[in-house]
């Protein structure tokens, strides 16, 4: 499904990935840790040609990301095939990014039709606030509505850059019961998060990033519980 094969990604002097390759199956569900400045979100944005790579490429279902090959080179989509591309990549941000003059209902059907905008919306259990405005909803359900308008376009890969991070505690559940459902029903997920409850419950598969690395992979069991380094021990020692 998803291919990453050496990307590099620097702002300036700092380079944020240094050469990082994973690949995700269809199906599957990757869990990312790592400290801040690991390169986690950088990475995710990558994924989707939000942030463009220095080097190496990024391949969903076999098609690059962001550029087509011609001559033996790379050459950068025209902002109209990015933008088509990102119909199959849904992203969901840590701030919501809903626009604050449209109704839950509107900004999902910005990503599809009213009647599916509709569906979407009570899939993540709010199909009684289609009617409301961001300022009229809690964190966890203007969380909840981009995540319906992240599966609007019935994306191949849904990507989550810390979809709790900035919820308050009791409001954090609500949208991880939605994660699990979407993981329940086998959608291709990333999830950048720092919720190891989750993490251990959902991911097939958890890779530890650190200063631009992937340090290490494994099943929850295998990175959770025994990690291979001594960096991820040292990580997990703080956050559990």
């Amino acid at each position: 499904m998803i291919e990453i094969l050496g990307v590099h990604k620097s702002f300036g002097s700092l380079e944020v990935l240094r050469g990082v390759s994973l690949e995700v199956a269809a199906g599957e569900v990757v869990v990312v840790l790592g400290p801040s400045g690991s390169g986690k979100s950088t990475l995710l944005r990558t994924i989707n040609h939000l942030e463009k790579v220095d080097r190496g490429f990024i391949t969903i279902d076999g098609r690059l990301i962001g550029y087509r090959k011609r001559g033996g080179k790379l050459h950068e989509l025209k902002e109209r095939e990015i933008l088509k591309q990102r119909k199959d990549i849904g992203f969901v941000f840590q701030n919501f990014n809903l626009f604050p003059h449209l109704t839950a209902l509107e900004n999902v059907a910005e990503a599809a039709d009213l009647a599916s905008a509709r569906q979407f919306l009570d899939r993540v259990g709010l199909g009684d606030r289609a009617g409301s405005y961001p300022r009229q909803l809690s964190g966890g359900q203007q969380q909840r509505v981009a995540i319906a308008r992240a599966l609007a376009t019935q994306p191949k890969v849904v990507l989550f850059d810390e979809p709790t991070s900035a919820l308050d505690p009791e409001l954090v559940g609500e949208v991880l019961d939605v994660l699990r459902d979407l993981a329940r029903s086998g959608t291709t997920m990333v999830v950048v998060t720092h919720e190891i409850g989750f993490a251990r419950e959902v991911a097939d598969r958890i890779v530890f990033m650190d200063q631009g690395v992937i340090v290490e992979q494994g099943t929850p069991a295998e990175v959770l519980d025994n990690p291979a380094h001594d960096r991820t021990r040292a990580f997990l020692s703080k956050v559990l």
